[in-house]
């Protein structure tokens, strides 16, 4: 076999094997077209419904007005357009060889079936409660979402005003879509159908001082919700104990420790019982975040800080760091959030008391005895010795 011979043999060769190999490929499911919908908000492809979609928080102000702290609130008005965003497309990992049309539409029985297992009351909104990026087509009983050549995928958008007189009802709003029929293209076995069941639309307050002096935070012993709320744990020898602590890093004129302080006691475990504790020192750090709105930000001490002598509780989970906590001068409370304390957040509101610092101790090997005690065991801030 001449050269020529030989190249010519190789070339046919190559589109042989070529030819079979495509064959082959297109029996492969990494490369199989099955039309499919997902919400845009889920993580994981056989996640099949959301529980109380995240939508929107309406935020009045507290402005203050004079250093009486008389103050005015401003009510969040207005409306706030949610979106519901699905994505319908073909999967596989080639794109659209020609235009395709996928009808999706309510499924009202996956709802049904949802509200018995979940003893809920959700329902699919009237049509005049939101608009959609792809009218509905009432000749095909659906929404024609169309998948143009040489893509995968395209959107379908439910967009939902959200009124602040009505936020209640539109935890009831469901959207449980199904994909009805597709064109040249077969329907995935798994993926036709997705429901969000619950849009969570709710309220909160911020505080603006407009320029005013914002208050020191008393010094002394404030009466602690989650505290007393927890008296299996901190009543152990008998006595109840309430309260938290809240000290300033310095009660000099230290720039570099204005407006920070520690909060001894943390979520729902009191200072006085537990605060030697060898999984955690019982404090929090809080510094003053936002001047204009009276927002603090509370950080638990972590290993390796060498400012403080041990750091803060800490078992099965790390405490993180929380920016909305605030301080209310006219009712001397101050609103702390913990984030991520053996797994879970909690909310405490504290109440200054007195500014008496005397602690209750116990016999509890864990139990400070003294601040005198807790300056000896190497903290180097302000204390009331």
């Amino acid at each position: 076999m001449n050269r020529i011979q030989y190249i010519a043999a190789f070339a046919m060769g190559m589109q042989l094997i070529t030819g079979c190999a495509k064959q082959d490929y297109k029996g492969k499911e990494f490369y199989k077209q099955e039309a499919y919908i997902i919400a845009s908000e889920s993580t994981s492809a056989t996640e099949r419904d959301i529980s109380n979609l995240p939508a929107h928080s309406f935020v009045d102000t507290i402005k203050y007005k004079d250093l009486q702290y008389n103050s005015d609130t401003i009510r969040a008005k207005g409306t706030f357009v949610a979106q519901v965003k699905f994505k319908v497309g073909i999967g596989g990992s080639l794109p659209a060889a020609e235009d395709m049309k996928i009808v999706v539409g309510f499924d009202s029985s996956e709802l049904t079936d949802y509200n018995i297992l979940k003893n809920t009351g959700k329902y699919i909104p009237g049509p005049s409660l939101y608009t959609t990026n792809i009218p509905y087509n009432n000749q095909e009983q659906g929404f024609v979402v169309n998948i143009p050549k040489g893509t995968s995928s395209s959107s379908l958008i439910f967009s939902v005003p959200l009124k602040r007189d009505s936020v209640a009802k539109y935890d009831s709003f469901a959207f449980p879509l199904k994909i009805l029929r597709a064109d040249k293209v077969p329907l995935s076995r798994q993926f036709t159908s997705f429901l969000i069941a619950g849009l969570l639309v709710d309220t909160g307050i911020v505080v603006n001082w407009q320029g005013f002096p914002i208050p020191k935070l008393p010094r002394g012993t404030y009466y602690s919700v989650m505290v007393a709320g927890n008296a299996s744990e901190n009543s152990n020898d008998g006595i109840l104990r309430t309260h938290k602590y809240i000290t300033p890093l310095d009660t000099a004129d230290n720039p570099a420790l204005n407006d920070k302080y520690m909060i001894w006691g943390t979520a729902a475990w009191s200072f006085d019982y537990y605060g030697f504790h060898s999984v955690g020192w019982m404090y929090n750090k809080l510094t003053l975040l936002d001047k204009d709105f009276g927002l603090y930000q509370l950080d638990p001490i972590l290993p390796g800080n060498n400012d403080f002598p041990y750091y803060t509780f800490q078992y099965a989970t790390e405490q993180k760091s929380s920016y909305d906590n605030f301080y209310d001068p006219r009712l001397k409370q101050l609103t702390i959030h913990y984030k991520n304390v053996i797994g879970n957040d909690y909310t405490d509101v504290l109440t200054f008391v007195s500014p008496d610092f005397t602690l209750q101790p116990s016999a509890y090997w864990a139990s400070p005895q003294s601040w005198e005690q807790v300056r000896a065991r190497g903290y180097k801030y302000w204390l009331p010795l």
